[in-house]
């Protein structure tokens, strides 16, 4: 499989119909976007607005989700610069951050990242311990390689070499004991993880990288995936 297929396929588009009926996710509302209408939203970063019409499904989509919502395209958020892109705490903000979710894909890799689709996301109150990366908090995550519906590993989804503050969120002076506690894995949270990456397998064959994370009343939710040879 070459690389344009495996990045089709680990568009939201493709796998999230898929197994959004066997695996707890955040309620999800996606606005597809023709190749037209691609261009004409990319033009915001040549100084143009986009087009109301364009900007009225926009608003009407996120209000079906309500605020504050999470905001990403069918393939990326763009979360290192979270205050930014993915963040959207009211309606206000929603134009400005899917203008710089556009500009996080024109300069993700060499080409850019294309996208096919807005996806407004409900927001989920995860369990966190202190904040990073333009204010995102570092939660319980964990990410899990699946080939085949059989689990081939687990791994918090936050190593601490991956950390990074910035100017107006510096680091707590404790931040790495906290992100080990983020990190242990009991025998029972594994085994949870493990029947759930099985059954994303089973819904979708082939090898996977699949984002799972705990909220605050300790459930688990599938946040992401990819194909594991792009992760």
């Amino acid at each position: 499989m070459d690389r344009m297929e495996l990045e089709r396929e680990s568009s939201m588009l493709y796998w999230y119909p898929k197994i959004k009926d066997y695996l707890r996710t955040p309620k999800t509302v996606f606005l597809p976007v023709s190749t037209k209408d691609n261009h004409r939203i990319r033009e915001v970063l040549d100084g143009k607005t986009i087009p109301k019409r364009i900007e009225k499904e926009i608003l009407l989509k996120a209000e079906e989700i309500g605020y504050p919502l999470f905001l990403r395209s069918d393939q990326g958020s763009g979360k290192h610069e979270w205050r930014n892109t993915c963040y959207v705490s009211d309606r206000e903000s929603l134009i400005p951050h899917i203008v710089a979710l556009i500009e996080w894909h024109e300069c993700a890799g060499i080409m850019g990242l294309w996208w096919d689709a807005l996806v407004f996301r409900e927001f989920l109150s995860l369990e966190s311990r202190f904040k990073a990366f333009y204010g995102m908090p570092v939660s319980r995550e964990r990410r899990v390689f699946v080939r085949d519906g059989v689990v081939e590993c687990i791994h918090p989804y936050w190593p601490e070499d991956a950390i990074h503050e910035d100017r107006e969120n510096p680091l707590p002076n404790n931040w790495r004991n906290q992100l080990k506690n983020l990190n242990d894995m009991s025998g029972e949270e594994i085994g949870q993880i493990s029947f759930m990456g099985k059954i994303f397998g089973e819904c979708l064959p082939g090898y996977w990288s699949v984002d799972f994370a705990c909220d605050v009343h300790g459930s688990w939710w599938l946040i992401d995936a990819a194909r594991g040879e792009l992760s």
